[in-house]
């Protein structure tokens, strides 16, 4: 983004927004979803992820069975107009019982990347533009929390607050916060000692206003690309601890633990793991189709 995103000294000699600015940065912004509305593939994958969302968030009233209610008549179905998605080794219909995890997943996968982004965006900001001492505590703080396996963080996060209660989530978003920062801080590297940022603080605009006004605005389309990336890296490494049995406490479902149940009937009703199996990658492929059609429009350069 251009550096006249800055303050002009008005006539009580204080800073305000640049109206010029403001239009180049409108212009940006509508540029940017001009160019991902071209891009039919990342549209097309953004309205699948939509659908898988929407129907996920509405399960309530898609199906009209309980996702724990067992039905031994009718045990291992296959997909039919009375089980849409067949049912498992139990007889719980399986379309309710994706509808409901993907409620968990989903959530999860979310709640932990929107943690990583707002710590990693915050430390990202305050080592990239104070520097020096303050850059070097940050750096080497964000590299012991990297060097940590997310698996081990994941387990001692759910052995102090809760087996099964999906409170890995929190660890994993200490795990991707790393990621962010170093994005980030980067990103404020590269534009701190630009004219329009010397300007403001020639102005005596504080540091708070010139990270909110200035700083921030110009990272954003990075970070918007970066949380693509990580909430469906997030998606994946969720269904995976659902099916290593960290994620929920049965008979609760999730995605991951779906196709844990489903692999001992490979062969013999191979729709219990082939069906969350293929939503896990649905939206897994989706999200990220997305999150590279969404890096073109901000970013076309690349």
């Amino acid at each position: 983004m251009s550096s006249d995103i800055g303050a002009v000294n008005n006539e009580n000699g204080k800073s305000a927004p640049d109206s010029g600015a403001a239009v180049a940065s409108s212009n940006f912004w509508l540029e940017a979803l001009r160019r991902l509305f071209k891009n039919k593939t990342a549209v097309f994958a953004l309205v699948v992820f939509a659908i898988v969302c929407i129907s996920c968030a509405l399960h309530p009233y898609l199906t009209k069975y309980e996702y724990m209610v067992i039905d031994p008549a009718n045990t291992k179905q296959g997909p039919s107009l009375e089980h849409l998605l067949g049912t498992d080794h139990l007889g719980r219909d399986l379309f309710t019982r994706i509808l409901y995890g993907g409620t968990l997943t989903l959530r999860i996968s979310f709640v932990s990347t929107v943690l990583a982004a707002a710590a990693g965006c915050i430390l990202g900001l305050v080592s990239g533009y104070f520097g020096k001492r303050t850059d070097f505590i940050l750096s080497h703080l964000l590299d012991m929390v990297a060097s940590v396996p997310v698996f081990l963080l994941v387990i001692l996060a759910e052995a102090a607050l809760g087996w099964g209660k999906g409170n890995f989530m929190y660890a994993m978003g200490i795990a991707a916060m790393p990621q962010f920062a170093r994005l980030i801080r980067a990103s404020v590297m590269s534009i701190v000692g630009s004219e329009y940022i010397e300007a403001a603080r020639a102005l005596g605009v504080g540091h708070g206003e010139i990270l909110a006004r200035h700083v921030l605005h110009n990272v954003a389309p990075s970070l918007i690309i970066r949380f693509t990336s990580a909430f469906s890296e997030a998606l994946l490494l969720c269904t995976i601890m659902g099916y290593l049995g960290i994620a929920v406490n049965p008979p609760t479902p999730e995605w991951g633990a779906l196709a844990y149940f489903g692999r001992s009937f490979i062969r013999s009703y191979p729709h219990m793991i082939i069906i969350p199996c293929s939503v896990i990658t649905i939206s897994v492929i989706s999200l990220g189709l997305f999150g590279d059609g969404l890096r073109d429009a901000l970013d076309p350069r690349e």
